[in-house]
């Protein structure tokens, strides 16, 4: 029986490499990783939440408002310009309708493409607001005041006026 020596020096070793290989890739895919979270960041999520103990819940407390009073807006776009009117069976006090009303554009996947406009009240009760960018295909709306709010799903852009009702009232 005869021991054959290796003489080859440490480096010309071929599994040596490969086990030094496994560490390597390891952490540069992992500081590779940690570069994509960091630069990418998730966008925030839009709504009324709030944290009951261990549970996150959302709050409906605006949209029971406006299902409350039967609260209704009609969009129309006309060019550029962007038209909201908003009734009420019921009387609505100056916080239901304040002179300035919060219209939001979310896309469903592209955060860049959202669209976040505030329209000034008019002297005959509407709001109005320049559309400053072509918005088209599928939104998610919120006409939203600081005490109601209303949501639906549309495609952009109107064809013709929108009447967004509100939700069911949550009991």
């Amino acid at each position: 029986m005869t021991d054959t020596v290796d003489n080859k020096p440490w480096y010309k070793h071929p599994w040596l490499w490969f086990l030094i290989a496994i560490p390597v890739v390891s952490v540069t895919l992992s500081f590779t990783m940690l570069f994509v979270a960091l630069n990418h960041k998730d966008s925030e999520v839009e709504g009324d939440w709030r944290k009951n103990k261990k549970a996150i819940q959302e709050n409906f407390n605006r949209e029971n408002y406006a299902s409350a009073l039967s609260i209704n807006a009609l969009l129309s776009v006309n060019g550029n310009q962007l038209t909201v009117k908003i009734s009420s069976p019921y009387p609505l006090d100056k916080d239901a309708l304040p002179k300035q009303l919060n219209v939001i554009f979310s896309h469903p996947t592209h955060e860049n493409k959202d669209l976040r406009l505030v329209l000034n009240q008019q002297n005959n009760g509407d709001y109005q607001t320049t559309i400053g960018q072509e918005i088209s295909g599928r939104y998610y709306l919120d006409v939203n005041t600081t005490v109601w709010r209303l949501k639906e799903t549309i495609e952009m852009p109107l064809v013709a006026p929108l009447t967004v009702k509100p939700l069911a009232l949550d009991i």
